[in-house]
């Protein structure tokens, strides 16, 4: 087993856990977005710390989250120790392994990581030097960096090979001789980063950054821009640039992910101009994500992700949500789900989809079956529709409360409260073709006058609940529980949320984690062998879920549908 390579996925993930945990004395963006090509494919960059008072919010839970993780893995480093020890010779092999996990297990910890040299202040990012993924974090103290480095190799054994690189050392290990782990820390930095064995001297200078790009991130400006156009903070702004991406596989001139290409046995001239050509319009299609955060304070976080679409594709979709009362906002209760669709406007879209590719067909030989699925495109579009599938505009959802569900033995509810909302044009037609088919929805009589009537459902009465129903012009409400005739009432009359989202999820984020701990701690076995899951590891789990759930109030994500793609809003409302 070659630990000291498994140490340095551990510490990474260490190191990722506190990455945008920053006080207001970090290096300034610059210091970091210095040593990333302007050309990168991807990053994600923190590169201005979260306020003090949210950290000193933040910190006790991921103490304590941190806290259950040592736990946890305490009961997998006893239980793989035991095993390596029974095998024939294992028993120094167990100890190395032990002695080096407890060592990794105290990392994990506020103290363990500012003792690893990595503070508050740190600013943190990965990037891609071509494809080669990159981590780097400014530490406070790269002397205490390198000496926990240098405590696990003593604890497994065995040390990771030394180099140097223009006067920079730093420590590697290979991996079937084509690829190389290297942690170095020049300049109170850790850089991790994973490279082919075959990489030049300056090829690798240009990677660890001991050669800063001629044309680096802070240059080019290209994350302001993005934090500009889509109102983020600095706090996280990331991209995703799949037409970069595409071109590393379609023929790179400047030859940055040769070696690599070479290790993945993929031979980029094997494709024609042709093919070429067409994979470079698909990559158009979408050709950048980025995310960031829109809001940061002591009480929330507001998170943005788009997926950045070409015009004609995003103005297609853009028409695709439809009018729902309710669908948006967050409604409260335990959890909120819903979407909307226009199916014509469906149609439409797939219908122009289908001309463009007829219109101008893909010649790429990897792109035949895709053109081939315009002929059965066609013969689904040909298939008659009802009308009342036309007419369909959404479903909302809104559970408020549950009691006695138990997920591990399917053991139903005993109560529910919680309404849905189906959404449709001319709503009364559709209860008037229900009614033709059941009694009790005809001996209900409802008009499209918002009022609530009860219905007598006897899957309900050994329930004990009432159910009632409203119907508008433009909707059916069913709504069960505690005040079900007022909440059906207000599930029609609910505001139309304009633009309205294409979806919405939204939840009593503190209930929903204790509901997976309980969950966790009923689990009778564990895993696909059938095993009982122990009772120490149940309840490690069932505290990282807790503490998780601590940290937070209500998570609510909306999917919009805009001219500049699809938009992933999630605001989080934090716990007092």
């Amino acid at each position: 087993m070659k630990y000291l390579a498994r140490i340095a996925v551990v510490a990474g993930a260490a190191l990722a856990l506190l990455s945008a945990c920053s006080a207001d004395t970090s290096p300034k963006p610059k210091d970091i977005l210095e040593y990333i090509p302007a050309d990168t494919p991807y990053v994600i960059a923190f590169v201005k710390p979260f306020p003090d008072d949210l950290i000193d919010k933040l910190e006790p839970a991921l103490e304590e989250t941190l806290g259950a993780y040592q736990e946890m893995m305490g009961f997998m480093i006893a239980e793989a120790t035991a095993e390596m020890a029974a095998e024939d010779g294992g028993a120094e092999k167990a100890e190395q392994f032990q002695n080096v996990m407890t060592e990794i297990s105290g990392i994990l910890s506020i103290q363990g990581l500012e003792d690893a040299g990595i503070d508050r202040d740190a600013l943190f990012a990965i990037y891609g030097d071509g494809l080669i993924p990159v981590m780097r974090i400014a530490l406070t103290d790269g002397e205490k960096f390198s000496a926990t480095i240098a405590r696990l190799e003593e604890q497994a054994g065995q040390e990771l090979m030394v180099s140097e690189l223009e006067g920079v050392p730093y420590r590697y290990q290979d991996f079937d001789d084509k690829l190389r782990l290297i942690i170095a820390t020049p300049d109170d930095n850790a850089i991790v980063t994973v490279v082919p064995v075959a990489f030049s001297e300056d090829r690798l200078a240009r990677t660890l950054g001991i050669e800063k790009p001629r044309n680096s991130l802070h240059n080019s400006g290209e994350l302001r821009a993005i934090a500009k156009e889509y109102d983020f903070t600095e706090h996280l702004v990331s991209f995703f640039d799949v037409q970069r991406i595409a071109a590393s596989f379609l023929g790179d001139p400047t030859g940055l992910n040769t070696e690599l290409l070479e290790i993945a046995e993929y031979d980029a001239s094997q494709l024609d101009e042709t093919c070429r050509s067409e994979f470079t319009e698909i990559a158009a299609i979408a050709p950048r994500v980025v995310v960031g955060y829109t809001d940061v304070d002591e009480d929330n976080m507001n998170a943005l992700m788009v997926v950045e679409l070409r015009e004609d594709i995003a103005n297609g979709l853009a028409a695709l949500p439809a009018a729902v009362p309710g669908l948006g906002p967050d409604l409260g209760g335990l959890f909120t789900f819903g979407f909307s669709l226009d199916p014509m406007a469906l149609r439409r879209f797939y219908e122009g989809r289908l001309d463009a590719m007829e219109a101008d067909p893909y010649e790429c030989a990897a792109l035949a079956e895709l053109q081939a699925s315009t002929v059965k495109g066609r013969a689904a579009l040909a298939q008659p529709i009802p009308p009342i599938v036309y007419s369909f505009r959404g479903i909302l959802a809104s559970v408020t409360d549950i009691v006695g569900l138990d997920l591990v033995t399917q053991k139903p509810p005993e109560s529910i409260d919680g309404s849905i909302l189906f959404a449709m044009d001319n709503a009364q037609d559709v209860v008037n073709m229900a009614a033709l088919m059941s009694p009790q929805i005809a001996a209900l009589n409802l008009l499209p006058d918002g009022k609530a009537k009860q219905l007598e459902l006897p899957e309900l009465a050994e329930f004990g609940e009432k159910a009632f129903a409203a119907l508008s012009g433009s909707g059916l409400a069913i709504s069960v529980g505690d005040n079900a005739d007022a909440a059906a009432e207000a599930m029609l009359e609910a505001d139309v949320v304009s633009p309205s989202p294409l979806m919405t999820f939204s939840m009593d984020a503190r209930r929903y984690y204790e509901f997976v701990g309980d969950a966790v701690m009923q689990a009778e076995e564990s895993g696909e062998d059938g095993e009982p899951m122990p009772e120490e590891l149940k309840k490690a789990m069932r505290d990282i879920m807790t503490a998780s759930g601590s940290v937070y109030e209500r998570m609510t994500t909306n999917v919009h549908m805009t001219e500049r793609g699809i938009e992933l809003d999630t605001s989080i409302k934090l716990a007092d």
